[in-house]
């Protein structure tokens, strides 16, 4: 606890958020820290990127403000960057699944080595701990800043990766493509309403995984929010990596008039690239004209 605050992380692979309705609103991932509003068997939590919803309390494990300020600033702490991995038992392919986590998932580098034969020793958000092939997981680009560093309401507005951009345009450019490359790893999952694993996504959960795994967090729903680092840009100016905002609906724009998204539309329901041109593959008439604004970080 600090200035009377209490935290969580899941412990969980992956669970749910809820409304007070109890109609699911957000999926939260393995090692995600939360902010702890009220408790009781439905906890009502604020996450690490500003979306609050109710959790089952046992999907949570406490910790206080310190135990977050350690594992950000200690550079031990991994992202899982595929769209699951599966925790072993040994180093090696024929290891025991111990446990399969999705994209995004954190989990903490042990003592016991760095690296063996290709292989990170880790322990998950559960305890639990095993080998993970070093080719799934990289070390963690976002923070939990938000949670306990946050006096001003603004370091959503100021995180390293935007800073380090200033206006390099190779930089900037380097972190567009980036973004890019993450939402395409996402390419045939399912859509899922709340979700934003491996197992499925909705439209802005694609959208904020895969700023996340840049080091940036963007608001949770397919809209602008002040406060949030999303600005709304001149759509002639939009650029690989800016956001497509339609009524309800976001998507990530790629260049040349593509984009990808989730969808729960017809004969595409998940991942897919899509176009602004008519005629060409992907091109949705029921979206013509209906972009209301486009977003950007830079």
């Amino acid at each position: 606890m600090e200035n009377g605050k209490k935290y969580a992380y899941v412990k969980a692979a992956q669970a749910f958020l809820y409304d007070e309705g109890g109609e699911v609103v957000d999926e939260v991932l393995s090692g995600w820290a939360v902010e702890v509003l009220s408790g009781g068997p439905m906890v009502s939590v604020r996450t690490h990127y500003g979306y609050e919803g109710r959790i089952r309390q046992d999907c949570l494990a406490f910790a206080d403000a310190q135990f977050l300020k350690d594992r950000d600033a200690g550079g031990r702490t991994l992202m899982v960057r595929r769209r699951s991995a599966d925790l072993l038992s040994q180093p090696r392919v024929q290891g025991k699944v111990l446990q399969t986590l999705p994209a995004g998932a954190l989990v903490t580098l042990t003592e016991q080595g760095r690296k063996q034969d290709g292989y990170a020793h880790v322990r998950a958000a559960d305890g639990r701990e095993g080998f993970i092939s070093s080719a799934l997981v990289f070390p963690r680009p976002d923070s939990d800043g938000l949670l306990y560093d946050d006096p001003d309401g603004t370091w959503l507005l100021h995180q390293k990766v935007l800073l380090s951009c200033g206006k390099d345009s190779a930089r900037q450019a380097a972190v567009r493509a980036s973004i890019a490359d993450a939402a395409k790893t996402y390419l045939g999952t399912q859509y899922r309403w709340g979700g934003h694993s491996g197992q499925g996504t909705d439209c802005s959960g694609l959208a904020l995984m895969s700023y996340m795994m840049n080091g940036i967090l963007i608001y949770r729903d397919a809209k602008i929010v002040e406060g949030f680092p999303v600005r709304r840009i001149d759509p002639k100016d939009m650029k690989t990596g800016d956001l497509l905002y339609f009524p309800g609906h976001v998507a990530i724009y790629l260049g040349d008039g593509i984009y990808i998204h989730s969808t729960g539309h017809a004969g595409d329901f998940g991942v897919v690239f899509g176009s602004l041109v008519p005629g060409k593959p992907g091109y949705r008439q029921d979206l013509e004209g209906r972009c209301t604004a486009v977003g950007s970080v830079f």
